[in-house]
């Protein structure tokens, strides 16, 4: 949408395999600037390794502010995972480096699935976007350097079985050789090292061969748009922030009587509960705020 300067708003993209998430936002930056004809920001909130698909949230404009906000909102994936060995990768595209033929049953994998719920030290993978030393780690694996990842304290909400060995229905002593599985998770988890993890609880191996993200936050895979439509009708396939944000805060309406002060920083009466709030002016954004003792004051600028 027009926004009260310029244009604002989210795109939810069905990301294809083989895509990175930079492909991605290049395509939507390069469709609205030449639909506003002037350069929007755009960026993603929370990258998809090229092999996954699914929900990828591209914000544009002065949406793009709210990235802390979203970044560590609860997402949702089905991944996929093969047990019996590991890639450097840590999923279907690397090289293997190690194997075995430890097979547990279905049971001892749900039994130590039961210790991954919750907050979790994890090690992210050699191959990610995680910095070490100022450089992107996988740039430095992909030279062949020794890359030592640092843990990291992430949050598993829930963690359920789908299939073992391509059906929905098995046996509790069945040996698992192959497991797709959802999972319900805060910011900052890899799903790769969480697969890695399963299968060392269970004394075994295993890589990632597949993932899927089924939500993000309030975006989901049922409204995703594609690549292509995003491209042809940008306009169309963008989601203003008050739907984006819809149930995720309190919105507040500011009587045009109380901008002046609002915008110079100064805070405003509200009878408003403590907490963040989503600031409007005729039912358009305008600023995430912060209230606290009946007074509302700008934390997040959408209006400039």
């Amino acid at each position: 949408m027009q926004g009260l300067s310029g244009i604002s708003g989210f795109f939810c993209i069905d990301k294809p395999a083989g895509w990175t998430s930079a492909d991605v936002v290049a395509v939507v930056r390069g469709s609205l600037s030449k639909v506003a004809g002037y350069k929007v920001k755009v960026g993603h909130m929370g990258t998809l390794d090229p092999m996954a698909t699914g929900v990828l949230v591209v914000a544009a404009g002065k949406a793009a502010r709210l990235f802390d906000i979203l970044m560590n909102k609860k997402k949702g994936y089905v991944a996929s995972m093969a047990f019996g060995r590991e890639t450097d990768t840590l999923d279907g595209e690397g090289k293997e480096v190690c194997s075995n033929s430890i097979y547990p049953s279905v049971a001892e994998v749900k039994g130590a699935m039961k210790n991954f719920i919750g907050e979790i030290e994890q090690i992210p993978p050699a191959f990610s976007a995680k910095s070490v030393g100022g450089v992107k780690a996988y740039k430095l694996a992909r030279a062949g350097e020794e890359v030592k990842m640092r843990a990291a304290r992430v949050h598993i909400y829930s963690l359920s079985v789908l299939e073992v060995n391509g059906k929905s229905e098995y046996e509790e002593n069945e040996p698992v050789y192959t497991m797709s599985y959802q999972v319900d998770c805060g910011g900052g988890t890899y799903i790769r090292s969480l697969c890695r993890d399963i299968a060392y609880s269970c004394n075994s191996l295993a890589t990632m061969t597949s993932l899927i993200r089924t939500y993000s936050g309030n975006f989901t895979l049922n409204e995703a748009c594609t690549i292509e439509e995003a491209r042809t009708a940008p306009l169309d396939k963008l989601i203003p922030v008050t739907k984006a944000l819809d149930g995720m805060f309190d919105r507040i309406e500011l009587p045009k009587e109380q901008i002046k002060k609002f915008t110079n920083g100064i805070s405003v009466f509200t009878d408003k509960c403590d907490g963040e709030v989503l600031v409007t002016i005729d039912g358009r954004e305008y600023a995430l705020a912060e209230c606290r003792g009946g007074k509302i004051k700008a934390k997040i600028n959408l209006w400039a």
